[in-house]
Protein backbone atom coordinates (compact mmCIF):
# COMPACT_ATOMS: atom_id res chain seq x y z
CA UNK A 1 0.00 0.00 0.00
CA UNK A 2 0.90 3.21 -1.44
CA UNK A 3 0.42 6.45 1.14
CA UNK A 4 0.43 10.11 -0.09
CA UNK A 5 0.15 13.10 1.97
CA UNK A 6 -2.02 15.85 0.70
CA UNK A 7 -1.13 18.92 2.68
CA UNK A 8 1.90 19.64 5.54
CA UNK A 9 4.78 17.13 6.81
CA UNK A 10 5.22 13.13 5.53
CA UNK A 11 4.40 11.11 8.91
CA UNK A 12 6.74 7.15 8.95
CA UNK A 13 4.68 4.64 6.79
CA UNK A 14 4.92 2.19 9.75
CA UNK A 15 2.94 4.78 11.98
CA UNK A 16 0.47 5.16 8.81
CA UNK A 17 0.07 1.91 7.98
CA UNK A 18 -1.38 1.04 11.94
CA UNK A 19 -3.18 4.08 12.02
CA UNK A 20 -4.86 3.03 9.12
CA UNK A 21 -5.59 -0.18 10.02
CA UNK A 22 -7.40 1.06 13.57
CA UNK A 23 -8.92 3.70 11.70
CA UNK A 24 -13.14 4.20 11.95
CA UNK A 25 -14.38 3.42 8.11
CA UNK A 26 -16.84 5.55 6.15
CA UNK A 27 -16.31 3.99 2.66
CA UNK A 28 -13.22 5.73 1.07
CA UNK A 29 -12.75 7.86 4.35
CA UNK A 30 -11.00 6.31 7.11
CA UNK A 31 -10.56 8.51 10.10
CA UNK A 32 -7.64 7.69 12.37
CA UNK A 33 -6.37 8.91 15.51
CA UNK A 34 -4.24 12.21 13.93
CA UNK A 35 -4.86 11.80 10.27
CA UNK A 36 -7.58 11.66 7.50
CA UNK A 37 -7.27 8.60 4.70
CA UNK A 38 -8.43 8.40 1.63
CA UNK A 39 -8.19 5.57 -0.68
CA UNK A 40 -8.59 5.14 -4.77
CA UNK A 41 -7.58 2.31 -6.11
CA UNK A 42 -4.02 1.25 -4.57
CA UNK A 43 -2.52 4.62 -3.11
CA UNK A 44 -4.16 6.12 0.02
CA UNK A 45 -3.64 9.77 0.50
CA UNK A 46 -3.58 11.02 3.90
CA UNK A 47 -3.74 14.49 5.82
CA UNK A 48 -3.00 15.23 9.29
CA UNK A 49 -6.18 16.85 10.97
CA UNK A 50 -4.70 20.00 11.88
CA UNK A 51 -4.15 20.87 8.23
CA UNK A 52 -7.43 21.01 7.48
CA UNK A 53 -9.33 24.47 7.52
CA UNK A 54 -12.50 23.88 5.88
CA UNK A 55 -14.24 20.96 5.50
CA UNK A 56 -17.63 20.18 3.43
CA UNK A 57 -19.94 18.18 1.21
CA UNK A 58 -20.00 18.78 -3.07
CA UNK A 59 -23.08 17.55 -4.51
CA UNK A 60 -22.70 17.93 -8.46
CA UNK A 61 -25.26 16.99 -10.69
CA UNK A 62 -25.97 16.95 -14.80
CA UNK A 63 -27.67 15.07 -17.50
CA UNK A 64 -26.36 12.27 -19.54
CA UNK A 65 -29.17 11.82 -22.39
CA UNK A 66 -32.60 11.34 -20.19
CA UNK A 67 -30.63 10.16 -16.87
CA UNK A 68 -29.86 12.39 -14.21
CA UNK A 69 -25.95 11.92 -13.01
CA UNK A 70 -25.29 12.81 -9.15
CA UNK A 71 -21.55 13.09 -7.47
CA UNK A 72 -20.67 13.86 -4.16
CA UNK A 73 -17.38 15.18 -3.28
CA UNK A 74 -15.85 15.68 0.57
CA UNK A 75 -13.76 19.08 -0.38
CA UNK A 76 -10.63 19.99 1.70
CA UNK A 77 -9.16 23.54 2.21
CA UNK A 78 -6.07 23.53 3.80
CA UNK A 79 -4.29 25.62 5.64
CA UNK A 80 -2.22 26.85 2.86
CA UNK A 81 -5.08 27.87 0.80
CA UNK A 82 -4.99 24.86 -1.73
CA UNK A 83 -8.53 22.74 -2.00
CA UNK A 84 -8.57 18.57 -2.49
CA UNK A 85 -11.55 17.08 -4.00
CA UNK A 86 -12.22 13.22 -3.02
CA UNK A 87 -14.98 11.47 -4.68
CA UNK A 88 -17.66 10.11 -2.81
CA UNK A 89 -19.32 6.67 -3.92
CA UNK A 90 -22.67 7.76 -1.31
CA UNK A 91 -23.28 10.57 0.07
CA UNK A 92 -24.23 9.53 3.65
CA UNK A 93 -20.85 8.23 3.65
CA UNK A 94 -19.49 11.94 3.33
CA UNK A 95 -22.35 13.51 5.83
CA UNK A 96 -21.26 10.73 8.78
CA UNK A 97 -17.63 11.95 7.77
CA UNK A 98 -18.71 15.68 8.13
CA UNK A 99 -20.82 15.13 11.45
CA UNK A 100 -17.41 13.44 12.80
CA UNK A 101 -14.77 15.91 11.32
CA UNK A 102 -17.20 18.84 13.02
CA UNK A 103 -17.73 16.82 16.82
CA UNK A 104 -13.95 15.65 17.14
CA UNK A 105 -12.32 18.52 15.39
CA UNK A 106 -13.76 21.70 16.40
CA UNK A 107 -11.40 23.93 14.75
CA UNK A 108 -12.44 22.97 10.87
CA UNK A 109 -15.34 24.36 9.31
CA UNK A 110 -17.81 22.19 8.14
CA UNK A 111 -20.47 23.07 5.79
CA UNK A 112 -22.56 22.17 2.28
CA UNK A 113 -21.99 23.19 -1.52
CA UNK A 114 -24.59 22.18 -4.52
CA UNK A 115 -23.31 22.91 -7.97
CA UNK A 116 -25.21 21.92 -10.63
Amino acid sequence: MKFAVLAGKAAEYDTLKTEYKKAERQGEIRLGESHLFYRYFIKVRYVCYEEINRAYLREESGESGEFLIREWYLMLEMRDGTLHKLRMEREGYARDVLRELEKEHRHITVGIDRLS
